[in-house]
């Protein structure tokens, strides 16, 4: 998978929440005094030290419990931190998949996944049956 680069503009609103600053008008000196003050850090380092734990997260399913999980990962092999996250990630893919409708009863929704605009595979959630 590509990397994404964090850009300035992402890089300020996380140094601002962290922060815990109100800056409404996205003032860069406002963030960098901060950064400052309260880590003797400019900018541009956190910038990059952000940009490189964001590169660390991860997502994967255990092998053995079918758990998923969302954190920060060695290589993409080896968790540092992770958390469990699958009801989160159940609910996710259904909002995805259905948009935010509801599902139809006795009917399912389709999403379809498509590389370079090329259907790769489909993704359905259906209601489960009533027993009979």
């Amino acid at each position: 998978m590509e990397n994404i680069k964090l850009d300035w503009t992402e890089a300020q609103e996380i140094a601002d929440v962290l922060l815990k600053i109100e800056n409404p008008d996205e003032d860069y000196a406002i963030t960098e005094n901060a950064l400052f003050e309260k880590w003797g850090i400019d900018f541009d380092i956190f910038h990059e030290i952000v940009n490189e734990i964001f590169q660390m997260i991860d997502f994967g399913i255990s092998p053995i419990t079918q758990t998923a999980f969302v954190g920060i990962s060695k290589n993409k092999k080896e968790w540092i931190v992770k958390k469990e996250c699958d009801q989160q990630f159940i609910y996710a893919v259904k909002n995805w998949v259905t948009q935010g409708k509801d599902i139809p009863k006795n009917k399912g929704l389709k999403r379809t996944i498509t590389k370079k605009g090329v259907p790769e595979f489909d993704i359905i959630i259906t209601n489960p049956l009533p027993d009979n």
